[in-house]
């Protein structure tokens, strides 16, 4: 069995991914892998079903609360919660069950814990089946001659093996999910495909964004419109109803202030009121494919709002996988038309991450080069020389500058525009 499986084409590939993973894994840290840890422990350790509101229950002088705080340490909905506790539950029998609370109490000494590298190995494997399954299924949007590529660049992608095995995030959760979903549309298999975006928006909420479009193309009366609509919405909404009437959900996630920050750019219109160019641009993409007779396909307006979202938005760094099959579609489906563009693009978010705290990037490496944890950040550094502010919004607005450009692209050609 094992020699016939040497002979398919993806097995080496494979194996040098998982490898390049394996490494990532214990050797890369992010403190925000704390607070992910910390509430599966809950549900792993403690059985805790309503996490918010044993979160706003915890006392001041416990020690996750003095060392952590608990305002913002989890700010996801409910599903999200209970897919990290059954990921706990599945390493639980090889983790040593002190760890979190010794974690809560001793912070700063984090890499004198006996078996750390273990632990964060632990703490990151259930990732590593998630993204093995979605670098085949990206692969399938393909056909024959480009499946192999695709299946390469998904492996060997920077931003899967940034996000998910260097800072520990769950982006690839929701990110699986709206690549699942471009395959059910592939298939014109559209009930699930609406499923899946509204089970990868009870991860994170940016698949929510996609809903509106994809039920407007696929419906062909107001009836099928809103049908689709609802199976788009109603795996979201269940997963959230039975904690609406929780003060601390609604506090933490509902309405969290990093649930806003498309709206953070604004133009003002009077002294107290401003008009959004994210909804804006949002409003009009999604009349357009409600009312236009030639529309476009449900994967460019995905792209497209994508593309928006990233350019009026101070983003963090793990998000940039949410845009980042958007832009290797492109990239393989044109041919490599736009390489040098693309490649632009993921350069500015390299230089935007580059930027932020040293956490956030070679300050990473603190597990295995302990002195990173003191090292000052890059950003500090360009500070002496110029503002380095300036530099980020010069950096940000050619991204912005790119993403016009592929817009416009996709508008002009949009009497061939289909979907993957």
């Amino acid at each position: 069995m094992l020699s016939n499986l040497t002979k398919k084409w993806w097995f080496w590939w494979l194996i040098a991914g998982v490898i390049l993973r394996l490494v990532l894994m214990p050797t890369t840290f992010h403190p925000d892998l704390w607070g992910h840890s910390s509430v599966a422990y809950f549900f792993a350790y403690e059985g805790r079903i309503n996490i918010y509101d044993h979160l706003a229950s915890l006392s001041s002088t416990h020690p996750l609360v003095k060392s952590m705080g608990v305002g913002d340490i989890f700010i996801y909905p409910p599903l999200t919660y209970f897919t990290l506790g059954i990921f706990r539950l599945l390493v639980r029998p090889l983790a040593n069950p002190n760890f979190m609370p010794w974690i809560w109490t001793e912070n700063p000494a984090a890499l004198s814990f006996p078996i750390f590298h273990w632990h964060l190995f632990l703490f990151k494997l259930p990732y590593l089946f998630i993204d093995v399954l979605t670098a085949f299924i990206f692969a399938k949007l393909f056909d024959e001659k480009k499946e192999k590529l695709a299946f390469i660049l998904w492996l060997f992608n920077p931003l899967t093996l940034y996000a998910t095995f260097m800072l520990g995030q769950i982006d690839i959760l929701p990110t699986f999910f709206l690549i699942l979903s471009l395959y059910f549309i592939k298939k014109k298999n559209y009930p699930s495909s609406l499923l899946t975006l509204g089970i990868g928006g009870a991860f994170k909420t940016f698949p929510l964004l996609f809903i509106f479009p994809a039920a407007f193309v696929l419906g062909r009366t107001f009836k099928e419109k809103v049908k689709y609509l609802l199976l788009g919405f109603i795996p979201y909404f269940l997963t959230i109803a039975p904690y609406l009437t929780s003060s601390a959900f609604r506090q933490m996630v509902l309405f969290s202030p990093k649930q806003a920050k498309m709206l953070f750019m604004g133009w003002n219109v009077s002294g107290a009121e401003v008009i959004y160019p994210f909804l804006i641009i949002l409003t009009f993409l999604y009349l357009h494919s409600f009312y236009a007779k030639n529309k476009l396909s449900i994967f460019s307006y995905e792209a497209l709002i994508m593309f928006l979202t990233f350019s009026v938005t101070h983003y963090h760094p793990q998000w940039f996988l949410w845009i980042t099959p958007f832009l290797l579609v492109y990239l393989i489906k044109l041919n490599f038309k736009f390489t040098l563009l693309i490649t632009m693009m993921f350069f500015t978010w390299f230089f935007i991450t580059l930027l932020f705290e040293a956490s956030l990037s070679y300050g990473l490496f603190n597990p295995i080069f302990p002195t990173l944890s003191h090292a000052a950040s890059l950003s500090d550094l360009v500070n002496r020389y110029t503002n380095v502010f300036q530099l980020k919004s010069i950096i940000r607005s050619f991204f912005a500058g790119g993403a016009i450009f592929l817009s416009y692209f996709i508008f002009r050609n949009s009497y061939e525009d289909k979907d993957i």
